[in-house]
This record gives structure tokens, sequence and C-alpha cells, in this order.
């Protein structure tokens, strides 16, 4: 099957390109901010492993000058420490506090010996320390500039409290072992002086303020008092905090009253609406009586029955025909019409009568319902009034009960203060501890010396650290792995670093079957076999992001590799801008791939024997001026199709993606790719560059090699090959004995020389062999 890439070409496939198949990536702790894996325990480790002997020079180096400079400072600048202890007692009386201040009091002796201990350094007692004689007997003072003096005890000298005990620490250190007890005795005795002058002239002035406050107090009092006089005269009749008034029970009736005249205005407005609705309320039989009642009724009714009695007797004597017959029935019916019309008339004004009747008693009532209203406002107004001077008059009672309590603890605290001002002592202060001269120096003290070698280590390791992370080379197949985000095919040694000494790389499966190169080379191919299934790798093109990558090295040993494996492989050069292969098979480049492109030669007269049973090899052929638009052409299309149906595996050689657009085109064309990254020449961002570029075209990258990975400490092929060659029969070893000549030692030599020792460009350290483990898997 075939598809069309990004650029028209067709790209040739044997299943559909949709499907993705990748050798699984190893789990990795987490991201980070380059798009790789977070740093492992097992990462630690490797680093420490692969710097060690940077690690343990910067120690030893760092260590060195931290104990250089401490036995420096201890025969050179040695200090002598004398302290002394002053017990603190304080007869401060404790003024009366409210309950939010409680809290306050628990920190109240703890603020107590802090002042106290900032007292020490006051600058009358150091000024006084400075004119005693004994102090000016001392080298210190000798050898302090005068201008200094003051400054520099202020700053030497340490002054702080015990923790949970009334003890202040008085301390100094001084070059001289004689002279810190002579100063801080002398600190003590000049604080001692100062502290119950101090302290008598602080309780007086407080002993005044008490004063002022109390009769302030008192006078607020006093006209407390007078306002609650007053305000209670302003009050009404009987009115007091304990008898509210006779209000409440005025605004009982008035709110039954007002309920009563609220239903009734109620239901006299109903019965309003109801007469006056079209309907009305119906005529009752009242209505009825009160209209038959009415005098001109009563006649017109008698009047009716007469001429009905009249009628009947006509009827019998004369007939119906009769002339005055017609007469007397005339006459009835005339009295009949004018009956009823009386009657409708007499009931409309009755019930026009009753209607009135009903606005007139609601109007009456809404006028009740309002008055009653007003009144009970009023009373309520009254009420509130009340109850606003009732609240006033209970503030100024509760303001009165406050001023007469804090007067009370005012007049306690006056006089405590009033018999510690008459005593002797304000503050009692006591030496517990004199200061002694010291028996040793106090620093530097030894402890010193293991903690500046522990700070060496520390600083070397930092600087290990900082090293490796701010390498940002593709050292590792960790590297490859976190931060490609691809799959690691293999990787393969330094070729200087092999045992078995091996004269040119691109031939090393060749050369040195039985090398650990070869057998790099086989697992390559074992992990390339199991990354997708046979049909989805029958062209594979291997490329690199920069020239110098090794990528050529790879074709050749991976094609060589494929071929011993019984496929039929065809190893096409399609490298227009520096051709290899030629030159590593022996080969004329007169005819190749160009002139299949350019119809010159067929595909079969232009491939090679290599001499390496099942594989052959296509060559460039001469240089076309144009290599980009020869690969896209459609001829590209049918050779590839023709070399997939006679071998079993194509592997195209192209130029570095980065530098020629060459590897993107032929990307689009082939089944996958396989990406090069030579170990500390390429750095991550190149990598990953590189790897953006064939991704963008779809291309399937089936993964990566690390190559020209070198053995160093901590890493997993300096042990591996140390242990490689054991398995190996005996010709084998012997073989491996016989060619280990002098030269490859001179060349291991210089390479060493050249490299650095504990650089972090092997394969990492124990944590290297799950990942080749798997693969191998």
């Amino acid at each position: 099957m075939s598809g069309f890439g990004p650029f028209g070409e067709v790209r040739m496939t044997t299943l559909p390109s949709t499907v993705q198949e990748r050798i699984p990536l190893p789990a990795t702790p987490g991201p980070t901010s380059d798009g790789g894996a977070g740093v492992s325990v097992g990462d630690i480790l490797g680093i420490l492993k692969r710097r060690m002997v940077m690690l343990v020079l910067l120690s030893m180096l760092f260590g060195g000058m931290g104990v250089g400079a401490f036995f420096l400072a201890y025969i050179k600048f040695p200090t002598y420490r004398a302290e002394a202890w002053v017990e603190c007692i304080n007869y401060k009386p404790q003024e009366a506090q409210q309950l939010a201040q409680e809290a306050l009091r628990k920190d109240e002796h703890e603020r107590f010996i802090n002042s106290e201990a900032g007292r020490m350094k006051n600058p009358e007692v150091l000024n006084a320390v400075l004119k005693t004689p004994e102090v000016r007997a001392t080298s210190w003072y000798r050898n302090t500039k005068e201008t200094e003096r003051y400054l520099e005890l202020e700053e030497d000298l340490g002054s702080s409290p015990i923790r949970d005990t009334n003890f202040v620490r008085v301390a100094i250190n001084c070059r001289n072992m004689k002279d810190p007890a002579i100063i801080v005795d002398q600190v003590v005795k000049q604080y001692l002086d100062l502290i119950q002058t101090q302290a008598k002239d602080d309780y007086r002035d407080k002993l005044n303020s008490a004063k002022d406050q109390e009769s302030r107090l008192s006078a607020e009092l006093t006209e407390k008092l007078d306002q609650i006089r007053n305000f209670q005269a302003s009050l009404p009749p009987g009115a007091s905090l304990d008898r509210p008034g006779l209000q409440f029970e005025q605004l009982r009736v008035l709110n039954e009253q007002v309920a009563a005249l609220k239903l009734q205005t109620d239901q006299l407005e109903g019965m309003s609406q109801l007469y006056n609705s079209p309907g009305g309320p119906g005529v009752t039989p009242e209505d009825q009586l009160q209209v038959e009642a009415h005098p001109n009724v009563q006649e017109m009714s008698s009047r009716l029955i007469l001429l009905h009695q009249q009628l009947e007797i006509m009827l019998e004597d004369f007939g119906p025909a009769h002339r005055d017959v017609k007469q007397i029935q005339t006459a009835v019916n005339a009295t009949t019409r004018e009956l009823d019309d009386f009657r409708d008339a007499e009931l409309e004004r009755v019930l026009n009568y009753r209607s009135e009747q009903m606005r007139t008693a609601f109007l009456n009532s809404s006028h009740a319902l309002m008055l009653a209203q007003d009144e009970r406002s009023a009373a309520e107004a009254k009420q509130m009034d009340l109850d606003r001077k009732l609240n006033t008059l209970r503030m100024l009672y509760d303001e009165q009960e406050s001023l007469k309590t804090e007067r009370e603890d005012k007049l306690g605290f006056i006089r405590e203060l009033e018999r510690v001002v008459a005593g002797k002592r304000t503050i009692e202060v006591n030496i517990a501890r004199r200061a002694q001269d010291p028996l040793e120096r106090s620093s530097p003290s030894l402890v010193m010396l293991p903690a500046a070698i522990v700070l060496g280590v520390l600083l070397a390791t930092g600087i290990v650290f900082l090293l490796e992370f701010t390498d940002t080379s593709v050292r590792t197949p960790q590297d490859v792995v976190r931060h490609l985000s691809v799959a690691l095919l293999g990787t393969v040694p330094e070729i200087d670093d092999e045992e078995i000494p091996i004269e040119a790389a691109e031939t090393a499966m060749r050369d040195a079957p039985h090398s650990m190169i070869a057998e790099a080379f086989r697992t390559i191919r074992t992990n390339l076999q199991f990354s997708a299934p046979a049909d989805r790798q029958r062209s594979i093109m291997i490329t690199s992001p920069k020239p110098e990558d090794g990528k050529t090295t790879i074709a050749v040993n991976l094609a060589t590799a494929v071929a011993q494996s019984g496929r039929r492989v065809l190893l096409i050069d399609a490298n227009f801008r520096r051709p290899a292969l030629d030159g590593i098979f022996s080969l004329p480049n007169e005819s190749g791939l160009s002139n299949i492109l350019v119809g010159d030669s067929t595909f079969e007269s232009c491939v090679h024997q290599t001499g390496i049973g099942n594989l052959d090899v296509l060559l460039t052929g001469p240089v076309p001026p144009n290599p980009a638009e020869r690969l896209a052409s459609p001829q590209l299309d049918e050779m590839l199709s023709a070399a997939i149906a006679k071998y079993d595996q194509v592997i195209l050689d192209v130029p570095p993606v980065l530098l020629a657009n060459d590897a993107v085109v032929l990307a689009t064309k082939v089944d996958g790719a396989i990406l090069v990254c030579r170990a500390k020449e390429n750095s991550r961002g190149i990598a990953r560059r590189a790897c953006e570029l064939l991704t963008h075209v779809n291309a399937h990258l089936f993964g990566a090699i690390l190559n020209a990975a070198q053995t160093r400490r901590g890493g997993y092929f300096r042990e591996q090959m140390s242990t490689f060659y054991d398995y190996k029969p005996e010709e084998i070893l012997a073989e491996k004995a016989k060619h280990a000549l002098p030269a490859k030692k001179k060349k291991r030599g210089k390479k060493e020389e050249d490299r650095d020792g504990d650089h972090p460009d092997d394969l990492g350290g124990e944590d290297d062999l799950p990942v080749d483990e798997e693969q191998n898997t």
C-alpha cells in the first residue's frame, strides 16, 4: 500500500501508516520543565558514582581549606570567655487588669527579665565601666582605639535571660585570658549601682501618675451622680427601672380596640360591596313585607280584589262577550300593572336605603378605626421614648459602677506604690555566679573542625550537581528516554574502550564479530525486530542531528547484523552531501542512486555486492546539483518498490536531519526512521529539534541509538566489558590476549588523558542496566 507525504510524494509502506509501533518507554518518575522525567534516587547515586573523582578532590580541597582556616584561627586568634549570672526579682505592684488584659500578665515576668538584660547594656552602665581603673588596666582597653571602645564593648558584651528563671547571663569574649572576668564584674557592679536609683525614680513617677488618675476618676464619678439625679427628675411620675409605667396596660386595651374595629370594618366593607354589586344581595322576606305594608300597595290590592269580585259576578250574569265585562277586565289589567310597578319601585327604594345604611356604617367604622390607630401610635411613641430614657438611665448606673470599681482598684495600686517608694528596695538584684578567669579558650571550638569538613563535602557535592545539571548534552540512555521521549533501541560503546582492537568502526561487525561492539549491534537488531511487525519495517532510514555523529557506522554495522541473521539486506547510500559507502566497501562510485533517479541506469545494474553474505549496497553515484528535488521525485518511489520486492529489508544512510532537507523528504517515503545521537556531542535541544522535524512530517520514528558511549566510573559498560569476555570460549580469550597490542594501550592512555576521569559521559550507573535488560527481553 502507498500513501502521500506532506510534499505530495508517494510514501511506500506495506500496511496502513496510521499505526505507530514503538518499543514501550520505561516508566519515569514525572515530568520536568524540559520535557524529561524527574530525578530519582538512582539518578542521584549514578551522578555521585560518575563524579566520584571530582567529588573526592573537591571535598579534599574545600575540607582542607576549612581545616586550615580552623587551625589558623585556633593558634593565631583564640578568644576566652567569662560570664556571670545575675538574679533579678521584681517588687513592682501589680495593677488591676481587665479580663482582656489577663493574657498579658503571663508574659510580664519574661518582659521584666528581658528589660533587665537590655539594661545591662545601658549607655550609662557602659560609659561607667570604661571609666573604672580595673577596665583601663586590661589589655583589651589598651589594644582598642579610643573612638571604638564603646562600640566594641557594646557589640562584644552579651546579656541574655536564662529561660524560665530570674537569671540574666552577662558574658564577653576577649583575646587575653584575664580580661573577660574583669570586664564582666565591672559591668555587673555598675548595673547594680544604677538599677536602684532608676527604679525608685520610675516608681515615683508612676505614683504621681496614679494619683492624678484617681483624682480624675473621683471627678468623673461625682459628675455621673449628678447626671443620674437630673435624668431621674425628667422621667414620668411613677416610672423607674423596676416600674416602667402605665403605658403597657393602655397599649393592651388600645390593641384590643383596634382589632375589634378592624374586624367590624372588614365586615361592613364586605356588605357594602355586596349591595353595590350588579346582582345585589337579593330580595329578602323582610323586604317583601316592608313593601306590602306600604299604604298605596294595600289600597291598590284592595281595589284589585273588588274588581276581581265584580268581574266574576258579571261573567256569571252577562258572559265574557258583554261590553261591561270587557270594561271591568280592562280595569283589572290596568290595576295589576300599576300595582306591580309600584311594588318594584318601592322594593328598589328599600334596597337603596339598605345599601346607603351599610355604606354609612362602613365609613363610621373606618373613621373610628383610624382614630383608634392614631391613639395607639401615640401611646407606642410615648412607650418608646420611656424605654429610651430607661435604657439611658441603666447605662448611667453601669458607668457609675465601672467608675467606682476602677477608682477602688486605682486606690489599691496607689497604696502599693506608696509602700514600695517608702521601702528600701524596688528591685532585688543578686549576683548568683561571679565571673571566673577562663581555663581554656572558647573559640574556635573543636566542634567547628568536623563542621568545616562537612561543609567542604557539601560544597563539593553542590558543585558536582551544578556541573551535572548544567551539562545539557545527551550522555546516557536515560537522557535519550527522558528528554527525547523516544524508545532506546540500543547503545554502542566507544571503540577506543573496546578490549579487542578494531581497525575501523564501520566494519566492526565484519572484522570483530565476537567483540562487545558487535554484541551491541546484535542487541539493536533484536530490539528493532520487536519494535514493529516485519512488514512495517521493510524500508528504514538512519539519520542523526549533526555530522560526525556516526550514523554511517551505525547503518553499515546494523545492515551487517541483519544480513548475518539470514535476511537479505540492501544498504543504500542516500547521502549526496557526503557519500561514504564507496570508501568503506572499496567500490567504484561511477553509477548509483542518482543514475536511477534520472533514468540513466536500471536498479539491478547499480546494485553492488559487498562480500558479506545477504548484504548488497547501492551507492550514490554522481552527485546531482539538486539532491532534495531528486529524492522527492516519483523515480525514488519506484526504486524503493523494486528494492522492497527483492530484499527483506532496505536501509538508507541519509544526511543529518538538521543539516539538509533530504532526511525530511526521505522520512515521508520509508516505513520508519532511526535517530543516532552521539554521546556528549549532541545537546538535548538539538536532539529534540531533530525529533520534532521528523514527527512534523508524520515520520514513524522507531527509536534512537546512543553512539560512542564511553566507559566511566559508575557506568554500566565498565563492569560489562570486564565480565563480557569471561563468558567467551577459551580461543576467543586467547585471541583477545594476542591482539592486546602496546599501540592499543598507548592510544587508550592518550584517550584517558584527554578525557576527564569523573566526567558523566558514560551510560549512568547501575540504573542503566534495567533499561538494557528490558529491551533485550
